[in-house]
């Protein structure tokens, strides 16, 4: 390709120093300029008003990739024909050129007929040499806008990825408030444990059940030591609870034995975990920073839930604590004797 290069080269010079004649352009040589892979200039991304417009510009870049790509390998094929047609044509024009005036010699007419075989062979390389511009030129054009496309699909893809990103995230936040809501769905006779209370004494060992509803006004706290409590008042779209502050020993603990019935991140509490007592108590512990319990688990009397989180703004350790009957929440206080 060098050599063929070179040569080309040669001939222009040629042509350059030859007879200049206008040339019109050959029906069909100039390629199509308008509309196509060149609809879109620079790379900035359109503002996606909706996912289903994201998704039609993402599908109108593909189309236009599509047709650069093939535009593009037509070309190719096409260079390589004229390329090869230059060559040749530019062979002959030489050596007719280097023939000058011998034909003069066989009179006047064989004169005039080398002068035109000279000039057809000029105006064929001229058209051959102008065409192999256009295509090189459009190769050039649509090799920069395929860079283009790549750049402004870069964003759109990245904005793809961050909804189905938030939509995942939003399925997984329903299953979890669904989950959420049907821990209180049904419920078990109580755990065979006995109830212990009193300061840290740690989990209960096993013996005679002890009824939940039993315990009303004697629940302990759960949590050990000194705590700040702040009663929740329900309504406005609020459970009544408690908020338990402590400044040490984050720890939170099962106010009776019961069996954990969802464990997972809440959209309102944070690290959450539902314990159920048995006919239809359930014990709600949120803001929690993590828990080794699982679904299914069985957990004694005073046994440890997990450790207490805080929250941004506020000192301390805080852990929400919500008391429900029938699934539905009830004041708590009562039960701690406050």
């Amino acid at each position: 390709m060098r050599r063929a290069g070179s040569f080309i080269y040669a001939v222009g010079l040629f042509l350059a120093s030859g007879v200049a004649l206008g040339v019109p352009s050959a029906p069909g040589d100039a390629p199509q300029m308008s509309g196509g892979a060149n609809a879109h200039t620079g790379n900035t991304a359109p503002k996606m008003s909706t996912p289903f417009d994201l998704e039609l510009e993402l599908k109108k870049l593909d189309s236009e990739k599509t047709d650069a790509d093939a535009e593009l390998a037509a070309i190719d094929e096409e260079l390589g024909i004229v390329e090869a047609r230059v060559v040749a044509r530019g062979r002959a024009y030489y050596k007719h050129l280097r023939a000058g005036l011998l034909p003069a010699g066989g009179g006047f007419d064989e004169l005039v007929d080398h002068a035109a075989v000279v000039e057809r062979s000029r105006l064929a390389l001229t058209r051959d040499l102008d065409r192999e511009k256009q295509l090189h030129k459009r190769r050039d054009e649509l090799e920069a806008r395929l860079v283009a496309i790549q750049g402004e699909r870069a964003p759109l893809d990245a904005h793809r990825d961050a909804i189905r990103q938030a939509g995942a995230m939003m399925h997984a936040a329903d299953d979890r408030r669904a989950a959420f809501d049907r821990a209180f769905d049904s419920s078990t006779p109580p755990p065979d444990y006995v109830a212990i209370y009193g300061a840290d004494l740690g989990p209960t060992d096993p013996g005679v059940a002890e009824p939940f509803a039993t315990r009303y006004g004697r629940l302990s706290l759960p949590v050990v030591g000194r705590a700040e409590v702040t009663k929740i008042a329900g309504g406005a779209g609020h459970a009544p609870g408690l908020e338990l502050h402590s400044a040490r020993g984050g720890i939170a603990r099962s106010v009776a034995a019961g069996r954990v019935v969802f464990s997972d991140k809440y959209e309102d509490f944070g690290p959450t975990v539902i314990l159920d007592h048995g006919e239809k108590f359930f014990t709600v512990y949120g803001n929690l920073v993590s828990t080794e319990l699982k679904v299914g688990d069985t957990v004694r009397d005073g046994e440890a839930i997990g450790a207490m989180g805080s929250r941004y703004g506020e000192g301390g350790l805080i852990l929400y604590f919500e008391l429900r009957q029938n699934g539905k929440a009830v004041d708590p206080a009562p039960w701690f004797g406050l």
